[in-house]
């Protein structure tokens, strides 16, 4: 093919400089680039083992290389991948708008899809030349982002046919319930109901305790949450489909996702004027209970005790809780995840063709896409960067379980796993029956994720995790009663997957279109003037004196720089010493 395309454009044009003008990323004799855009730290960089379907084996260093690897020893071609990274979602639009950098491939949020389908940047894909994805991609996923759609030449269209699914995950909130408790004089469970609601964050009991994202989506998404609370509790006991206690009653999944989970998002997707000012005023009481604002560093002031609580994406909530437990650290804690009864926000991160990529590019751009859709690869890339792949699957199965199913904690391979029980220091075994019912281990479903994904499916799948392989044991979730109401607790696994009466209970935050600049300016007023008024005036006052004594201004300002620092400074130690 690639011998062929080239003898054409040689025969039509005559000239290597057409040639170019045509396919800016046509293959050079040696093969061909690939050029690849991805957020930063999210890919698999770490060695793995892969098997194609002849059964031949591979161990790759990486994905990248791997990818690279395969293409030449399988397919037989010579592909070399230009790989860069950004920061945000926005930088990265801004700077493909300059034209000065083109990519075949490109990651971006749900959001960021429906802007990029909008201004005609990306052709749409064809999931024939997919095959993995569609073989192992969650279908609840992949209805997710059907959902989504975008207008293109007056023409509504999914944002579903024009990405292939990669990462997904929550915004919830992460906290220490163990250092809130010692500094608030509570009681760990009383911080544990707490964090079950949104409205936590307002909580004077937890003054000076958290950080929330400096990040206008995120932190808006937040205020939509509080500020139109009713009208969510209104539309979940309209909708029957769950009780008293907020919780999802049982059979109803089905009824939940197809009628409540739509006027969940229509009260999460409001934009107007008017709603973004009732949230612009939410916000702004909410500066005054907070310790401030961050744009990474949440996930490392939790872990050294700087803050209690942080709102948090699920893969830094993993990450941190990782950390946080490590037994080699010199004080290993125990961090907690809690998505609020009320619901949150559900994201979506995927890969992009950009309507450059043309011809044996365009191959090459399936290849890839194809490549990472493969279960095995989209484990390297879990078991790297943390965060949950849209891809299900045996391979991705027996991850998890690795990682969250207690039967399998001590195996480095499901395959060693021994069905008859828990081997015994005498070498006797007691059944996991009887294992989980002594440890009270709860059992979690993730049908949601993996149903049709997976191969070789008993004929029976039954009810309980020994015959069925959507089911799972996990011991880190608690079950916590109050006077008023009662809510389970989750760490690690909690964040990757959450529980499935959750997920009726999650929305997708789209784009604002127009709306965007209501959103901006709301977000400009919330960050501007982080003093409170009380301190502006003082400050004006001291200013003014300072200016009638006639002291110079960069005296002044020195002056009130070295103060800040030391305040600064006996806060952190402070907060080291608890």
């Amino acid at each position: 093919m690639k011998n062929r395309y080239t003898s054409r454009l040689l025969l039509v044009l005559g000239t290597l400089m057409a040639a170019a003008s045509l396919a800016s990323c046509a293959p050079a004799e040696e093969g061909l680039t690939l050029r690849l855009l991805n957020c930063e730290d999210y890919i698999g960089e770490d060695e793995f083992d892969y098997v194609d379907e002849d059964g031949n084996e591979y161990t790759f260093d990486d994905v990248l290389s791997g990818f690279e690897e395969y293409e030449s020893e399988k397919l037989g071609k010579k592909v070399s991948i230009v790989y860069d990274t950004y920061d945000t979602n926005e930088t990265m639009l801004s700077s493909l708008k300059t034209g000065k950098s083109v990519y075949d491939l490109i990651t971006a949020s749900d959001y960021t899809i429906q802007k990029m389908m909008s201004q005609g940047m990306l052709q749409s894909i064809d999931f024939n030349r997919v095959p993995n994805y569609l073989s192992y991609c969650s279908p609840y996923l992949m209805d997710q982002l059907d959902s989504l759609t975008a207008e293109i030449d007056g023409k509504t269209c999914s944002v579903g046919d024009y990405s292939v699914g990669y990462m997904w995950g929550t915004l919830g909130i992460l906290y220490n319930p163990a250092k809130i408790a010692y500094d608030k004089g509570l009681e760990e469970d009383e911080v544990k109901l707490a964090m079950n609601d949104w409205n936590s964050l307002w909580d004077e009991r937890f003054h000076g305790e958290m950080s929330v994202k400096d990040s206008m989506r995120d932190t808006y998404s937040v205020g939509i949450m509080a500020e139109f609370q009713d009208d969510i509790l209104a539309a979940m006991e309209g909708s029957g489909c769950f009780d008293e206690n907020l919780d999802l009653i049982p059979g109803k999944w089905d009824e939940a996702v197809e009628n409540y989970s739509p006027k969940l998002a229509e009260i999460f997707n409001r934009c107007g004027e008017e709603d973004v000012e009732k949230v612009k005023e939410t916000l702004l009481r909410l500066k005054e209970n907070i310790f401030g604002f961050e744009v990474d560093s949440g996930k490392e002031d939790i872990v050294k005790g700087m803050i209690g609580m942080n709102l948090a994406w699920s893969g830094d909530a993993v990450y941190a809780t990782d950390t946080a437990e490590d037994p080699e650290t010199s004080n290993p804690q125990t961090l907690y995840y809690s998505i609020p009864k009320t619901g949150g926000n559900i994201w979506f991160d995927g890969w992009m063709m950009t309507k450059q990529c043309e011809g044996e590019q365009q191959q090459a751009a399936y290849d890839f896409l194809n490549f990472i859709s493969d279960p095995q690869v989209a484990r390297a890339n879990m078991n790297s960067i943390g965060y949950t792949s849209f891809i299900g699957g045996n391979a991705i199965l027996d991850l998890v379980r690795n990682w969250y199913d207690p039967r399998y904690y001590d195996l480095e391979d499901v395959a060693d796993f021994n069905p008859a029980g828990r081997e015994e220091e005498d070498g006797s075994f007691t059944p996991w029956e009887e294992v989980a019912e002594e440890e009270e281990w709860d059992i979690v479903d993730l049908s949601y994720m993996f149903e049709g994904t997976l191969d070789d499916l008993p004929d029976v799948l039954g009810d309980d995790p020994f015959t069925n392989p959507y089911l799972f044991f996990t011991d880190e979730l608690e079950a916590i009663e109050g006077e008023d109401s009662s809510c389970v607790v989750g760490r690690q696994f909690f964040a990757q997957y959450p529980p499935e009466d959750l997920i009726p209970k999650l929305a997708i935050m789209k784009d604002y279109g127009d709306n965007n600049r209501f959103v901006l300016a709301m977000w400009q007023d919330v960050k501007s003037n982080n003093l409170p008024l009380a301190g502006v005036i003082v400050f004006g006052i001291i200013l003014g004196a300072l200016a009638v004594l006639g002291i110079g201004s960069v005296v002044v300002k020195r002056r009130y720089h070295k103060l800040r620092v030391a305040r600064r400074k006996a806060a952190i130690a402070s907060a080291n010493k608890q």
